[in-house]
């Protein structure tokens, strides 16, 4: 008999990672997969693992049915090059070589292989779209899931791992927004607990594509910013005044995943309104990018749907970020990955945030001294390790958004005809530039993730021992 029934809603590459983690880390732990959508369908652009997400990844052992997939194969190492491209001729600054790792991947083909390996023995339950749960103030009762089909479940502990429109982060906060309310609390402090079931515009709006280079033309395959190394083996930034475009391979070289990232920062902290997806049209990206360096007008041209030929899935993507929680957790309730902290991809660090969500959570559920009784003790200290770190980079990824489209504090006055003139900074503040973004980035090193489980651990030794 399991010890604990966890119930995981949502399976995105949070919740499969997490079933994945669980039959590997805690046998004695029964799970189940709920999914709101009525099939798992091949979704999403370029998504990329730096060493700690990669350690996490190795640790669960899929690291050799993700390699395969990679952008660059079994490379390490992808370099990240910087360029201001907004204006007739481009700069590069002192690029970021390989030292580090860094692989690059097609968001689909992770989730599809993720899948097949979990359904070797764990099917996931579809078309069950979560409506609301019921947790008993008693340990020993189990919490009920009531979805939109009218079928019910029930566990021991819930976790949220439905994306940033997640179900489960609206109903925690709708119901700590009540026990707000009955513990006497004003209905100002209980609106800002219910504001937090919702995310809001970050003011960023990407439109993202893949080109897939076995079906271009022989004319369009031959451009150079196609074929030099910056785009065939590197992550590149092509950065102006409130916009930038990313390109890195994917799928073993054979596609450039490309995001172009234009800011709207009047809007920034808004509920947006209208469809958080969409399709392009040629005037919306092409009009954002005129007079850029000629690599960028390019990529920017192929990424429309006149080339719908040799571009997969050419969508613009509104960035919603959830703000920083108060809590992950409510009880035997647990929120991870993008229904926790999604944020800007601007470290490409959502996803890795994710994986170390699962990673501490799987890990502290292994252990043998976590009971029904204790769980939510467990799931306390979860909280108070990953919420604060994951903050942290989500803060961190906002900053280089910043840096990125030349919006930090010493560049906000800048206007877009001024950077474009190339007059307003030097080559030498570019690199300086560079340098802040590199510092942006430093929490990877700081610490590794093994380091952070055994810290993690010592805290949840504490915590049980005053329990």
């Amino acid at each position: 008999m399991p010890k604990l029934n966890v119930a995981i809603v949502g399976a995105g590459l949070g919740g499969l990672t997490l079933g994945i983690a669980l039959r590997k880390f805690a046998p004695d732990v029964h799970f189940e997969i709920y999914e709101a959508a009525s099939e798992l369908t091949e979704v999403g652009a370029g998504i990329s693992m730096r060493g700690r997400s990669w350690y996490i990844m190795q640790s669960l052992g899929v690291d050799t049915i993700l390699l395969p997939i990679a952008g660059g194969g079994a490379t390490r190492t992808l370099p990240l090059h910087f360029r201001k491209s907004d204006q007739a001729e481009g700069w590069e600054a002192d690029n970021m070589g390989p030292t580090e790792t860094r692989y690059s991947f097609h968001r689909a083909e992770v989730q599809k292989v993720l899948v097949e390996h979990l359904q070797e023995t764990h099917p996931i339950h579809l078309h069950k779209r979560l409506e609301s749960y019921v947790q008993p103030a008693d340990a020993a009762a189990p919490i009920e899931l009531r979805f939109q089909d009218g079928t019910t479940a029930t566990c021991d502990i819930l976790v949220g791992a439905d994306g940033v429109r997640s179900a489960v982060r609206s109903v925690m906060y709708s119901q700590l927004a009540d026990a707000a309310l009955a513990a006497g609390k004003t209905e100002e402090e209980a609106a800002r607990l219910r504001a937090h079931g919702a995310a809001v515009f970050s003011g960023y709006i990407a439109y993202r594509t893949l080109i897939r280079k076995d079906t271009l033309s022989k004319e369009d395959a031959a451009q150079r910013a196609l074929n030099r190394d910056a785009i065939v083996i590197a992550f590149t930034q092509y950065c102006g005044k409130d916009r930038n475009l990313v390109t890195y391979p994917i799928s073993q070289g054979q596609i450039v995943n490309v995001a172009a990232l234009v800011s709207h920062p009047d809007r920034e902290g808004t509920v947006y309104d209208g469809p958080w997806t969409s399709s392009v049209s040629k005037e919306e990206i092409t009009d954002r990018y005129q007079g850029w360096e000629p690599d960028a007008q390019v990529i920017v041209k192929m990424c429309l749907p006149l080339h719908m030929q040799h571009v997969q899935g050419g969508l613009k993507w509104v960035i919603n970020v959830v703000k920083d929680l108060p809590t992950f957790v409510d009880g035997r309730v647990a929120l991870l990955g993008d229904a926790a902290h999604s944020m800007m991809p601007s470290q490409g660090a959502g996803a890795g945030q994710g994986f170390e969500d699962v990673y501490i959570l799987a890990q502290f559920l292994s252990r043998a001294d976590i009971t029904k009784a204790n769980a939510a003790t467990a799931l306390k200290v979860y909280d108070e390790i990953r919420r604060p770190f994951s903050q942290k980079v989500a803060a961190l990824s906002y900053l280089t958004a910043k840096t990125n489209h030349f919006s930090s504090p010493e560049y906000a006055h800048m206007t877009e005809e001024q950077s474009a003139s190339g007059t307003m900074m030097t080559r030498e503040q570019l690199w300086e530039l560079v340098a802040k973004i590199k510092a942006q980035g430093e929490w990877h090193d700081e610490s590794t993730v093994a380091e952070d489980k055994e810290a993690a651990f010592r805290v949840l030794d504490e915590a049980l021992k005053k329990a």
